[in-house]
């Protein structure tokens, strides 16, 4: 009896790829988590980046319209007459058409002239008396037309006024000029008892 032998081909025993040490692997992930955890942080930073980017360039824009309004500076203001003192609630005004609303918190009437002038020292001074102005009056005569703006007339105690002015850029003082006759008979003027103040328009 003859036996006969099938050769044995390399298929018949499944030959598997070696496998990398475990060692290599553990590295091999390690390496994506950080990777992966690197990418998240910049990815977080250029978020913030980009926020205070936008945050800037809004502000920018804010500011911008601001300036395109007048940069914050009204062209309106309340001035505050009293005994005797004469206050604007704002120093600097817009220049064009200014209004101010003229309050008298006091106990008897002032007013409020307006002039263009660098100070309420710089003011002529009546130095003779004449029918309308005592000795020490603020000398409205003798202010250039060109730089007298208005006056509000009188205004009695408790009463308010709106007037509105053409105002070009510079210095101006608002005095009350109005005189009182003391019980002994002596002149009162208010602008010597302190009620001026200067205004800056821009």
């Amino acid at each position: 009896m003859t036996t006969t032998l099938t050769p044995r081909t390399e298929h018949d025993t499944p030959v598997q790829a070696p496998r990398a040490p475990k060692a290599n692997r553990d590295v091999f992930g390690l390496g994506t988590f950080l990777f992966a955890l690197l990418a998240m942080v910049f990815a977080f930073g250029a978020l913030i980046v980009a926020g205070q980017a936008w945050s800037r360039s809004n502000d920018a824009k804010s500011a911008v319209a601001a300036v395109a309004a007048g940069g914050g500076t009204p062209s309106a203001t309340t001035v505050t007459l009293q005994e005797f003192t004469m206050t604007p609630h704002a120093a600097a005004l817009k220049a064009g058409d200014v209004r101010l609303t003229v309050n008298n918190v006091g106990s008897i009437t002032h007013e409020l002239v307006l002039v263009k002038a660098p100070s309420g020292s710089a003011l002529p001074i009546v130095q003779t008396a004449t029918p309308d102005r005592a000795v020490g009056d603020v000398n409205e005569e003798a202010i250039p037309a060109s730089d007298k703006m208005g006056e509000t007339g009188d205004v009695k105690p408790g009463q308010t006024v709106v007037k509105h002015f053409k105002l070009a850029p510079g210095t101006y003082v608002m005095f009350c000029n109005i005189d009182n006759t003391n019980p002994d008979g002596t002149n009162l003027n208010h602008f010597h008892q302190g009620m001026a103040a200067t205004i800056t328009v821009q």
